[in-house]
């Protein structure tokens, strides 16, 4: 199949790729080899699909569900029981030069599965999937009569990428091997990983994936914001008008409360608590407060600060924001809501700095090209 670039050079629909998929199924007659290259390549296909926005999030369940269905034809279960009335299981011979494309189409079903909405799909038929890959890889063994990992590592090009270096085949063994393990003994965890390289960080780190909605890049949770549909860089181009002075005023500020009342994102509401009334601001715990809490002023110079009593980040960063505005309060300044943001962001221990410096830098770009 050789080098694949991402961008398709003829767009399909997401039924003509299944249309491929099930008529190699069925022109299968004495040898996997034609099988494996089509599947990868139409598999392949499929994920430019999704990277064009031509297949949605929402639609990728049901597009592997029906590739899964078809493929099971080939890719059978062992047998329970070898009863001697049923006949022989027929074993297909795939030749060794066909390994990558046989791990590839296992590797675009993973990297599928990790950017489509699973929300509505059951576990069992998440467990089905799994199974159904390790199915996959033992067809491809007893094929070509491969015996260990090494063997069949060395075969598939481990160490290789593919999608312009974006999808890798290592981190596609490493998953496809702990299954396997895990059918075995029902123990082996499947490693935290993605066979999607984060758009940032360039990791594999950590299985979940989301797409921003501004520069539609694939990011793993570290490098997106905590709205969940932005990358980080995306999310902080929102502070570049603060002035950089202030912001780093505001980002020690807000490290030296955390360093003075012990405070994390994860502190209980207790600390909180204490902390804020040592600034001015009561808190009153009510479950009639709104989840990003009220707060209210009083004649006396005090303020009063409502929340509901829950454990969660959203709790968390209505606190911090009350002591980001007591701390202007008592620098007789105005709160601004985007500076209280801002420094909300750092107390929840968001890196900003470096995703700042790369929006900061992206910024006048933007704008000489919105003046073109």
């Amino acid at each position: 199949m050789g080098p694949m670039s991402e961008t398709p050079a003829k767009i399909e629909t997401p039924a003509k790729v299944k249309t491929r998929v099930r008529e190699a199924v069925a022109a299968v007659t004495t040898s996997l080899d034609a099988l494996v290259e089509t599947v990868a390549g139409a598999l392949a296909d499929a994920w430019r699909l999704e990277r064009c926005g031509h297949l949605s999030a929402r639609d990728v369940p049901d597009f592997l569900e029906s590739v899964i269905t078809a493929l099971r034809k080939v890719a059978l279960p062992p047998p329970k029981k070898v009863k001697f009335s049923d006949p022989i299981r027929k074993i297909l011979p795939v030749s060794e030069a066909n390994m990558k494309h046989g791990l590839d189409a296992a590797l675009f079903l993973l990297a599928l599965h990790q950017v489509g909405d699973f929300t509505e799909t059951a576990d069992k038929k998440k467990a089905a999937q799994e199974i159904f890959l390790d199915d996959w890889r033992r067809m491809l063994w007893e094929g070509a009569k491969i015996k260990d990992w090494p063997a069949f590592r060395a075969l598939a090009g481990g160490e290789e990428r593919v999608i312009e270096g974006r999808l890798s085949r290592d981190v596609a063994l490493a998953i496809l091997e702990s299954m396997h393990k895990r059918r075995v003994d029902n123990l082996t965890p499947i490693p935290d990983l993605s066979v999607l390289a984060c758009a940032r960080c360039g990791k594999f780190q950590g299985a979940d994936r989301a797409r921003c909605a501004l520069c539609k890049g694939t990011y793993c949770s570290k490098c997106l914001s905590p709205t969940a549909d932005l990358c980080l860089v995306d999310y902080v181009a929102k502070y570049v008008p603060i002035d950089p002075e202030r912001r780093t005023k505001l980002a020690n500020d807000a490290r030296g409360i955390l360093k003075e009342f012990r405070l994390d994102p994860y502190a209980r509401n207790d600390q909180f608590a204490r902390a804020l009334r040592e600034k001015g601001v009561d808190v009153a715990f009510t479950d009639t407060a709104p989840l990003e809490g009220v707060e209210t002023g009083s004649s006396q110079g005090r303020h009063r600060l409502e929340v509901r009593d829950r454990q969660s980040g959203t709790i968390r960063r209505a606190m911090f924001a009350s002591m980001a505005r007591a701390l202007a309060r008592a620098a007789d300044e105005d709160p601004d809501p985007l500076q209280t943001e801002f420094f909300v962001d750092i107390c929840m221990g968001l890196g900003l700095e470096d995703a700042l410096k790369v929006a900061a830098a992206a910024a006048p770009q933007s704008t000489e090209q919105s003046k073109g």
